[in-house]
């Protein structure tokens, strides 16, 4: 029998995640706190939770996939949150980005209730959520990694087993590190490039034949060459993220002296109101840092 899926919080990440469980046959009901979001699913032939409650009750799996550390913690342990209606044997599964702290300390109150609670944060933007292709990143006991195998293959194109609870968390701030630091890196040429006078679609060609090419440069090219910045995964979210990097990195002792700087980059972006666009903008910062107009 195919394992009904509670999942709530319905983004620009989860609905899509949600729409292709339930294209793979899982029996899905959605939940959002922002109703509108629910019901657009519910027209794609999902259920919609009239509470969350009604997400929760009676399902062999619960994803959560919501936006920061607070939102994970009022949504779990929270007044009415998820752990007062979950009962074992249902799995929770977080699929956020927090800090690896929050999500041993989640784990932890929902193991005190009898709750098995893991952490599996994803790998890629809006369009890897879209057609499949996350990587997921896990954290959490091996049989029941084992046990969420055909769940974790409806959303992405692998899932990879990284340790205990937390260890998920951990390894989505190591990835984000490097596509933060990438971003900031392919930006920093490319003004460079402006100030040398070279023409820019020139030098993005360049990019792409030279050793550091990378899917990802391709992806984000069309935003760099035209400045218009969609957000596939929105600057507030890179700049969160690398805070949590730089926070675990205080905490262990961590030497990420490039990533501070780009933090810094990532900031000034946030503070000149361009958080809800792409990351790629923090091109724009540059270039207007550098006293470079807009094309």
């Amino acid at each position: 029998m195919s394992k009904r899926i509670g999942f709530i919080g319905l983004g620009n990440m989860g609905s899509p995640m949600a729409i292709n469980l339930h294209k793979a046959g899982f029996d899905v009901t959605v939940y959002n706190r922002t109703a509108d979001k629910a019901k657009v699913l519910g027209e794609q032939g999902l259920q919609v939770a009239e509470s969350l409650e009604d997400a929760v009750r009676e399902k062999d799996v619960v994803i959560t996939m919501l936006s920061n550390d607070e939102a994970v913690e009022q949504m779990i342990v929270g007044d009415g949150g998820v752990l007062d209606y979950m009962e074992a044997p249902t799995i929770l599964v977080d699929m956020s980005t927090i800090s690896p702290d929050t999500s041993c300390t989640l784990a932890e109150a929902a193991r005190e209730m009898g709750i098995t609670m893991v952490d599996a944060p994803v790998s890629g933007s809006t369009n890897a959520a879209e057609s499949a292709g996350l990587v997921i990143l896990y954290g959490g006991p091996r049989d029941v990694f084992d046990e969420l195998a055909e769940m974790f293959a409806a959303m992405g194109k692998a899932s990879l087993y990284f340790g205990e609870n937390g260890s998920g968390s951990k390894a989505k701030l190591v990835i984000n590190l490097l596509l933060g630091m990438t971003m900031q890196g392919i930006s920093e040429s490319l003004v460079l490039a402006e100030k040398f006078g070279l023409e820019r679609t020139t030098v993005l060609d360049m990019m792409q034949q030279a050793a550091v090419s990378s899917p990802f440069l391709g992806f984000k090219r069309p935003s760099l060459e035209t400045e218009a910045y969609p957000a596939a995964f929105a600057l507030k979210h890179m700049h969160k993220d690398l805070g949590l990097v730089l926070e675990q990195a205080r905490h262990n002792g961590s030497i990420l002296p490039a990533t501070a700087a780009a933090y810094q980059s990532y900031t000034a972006a946030m503070n000149h109101g361009l958080d809800e666009q792409d990351m790629a903008v923090v091109f724009a910062e540059l270039l207007n840092q550098s006293g470079v107009s807009k094309k």
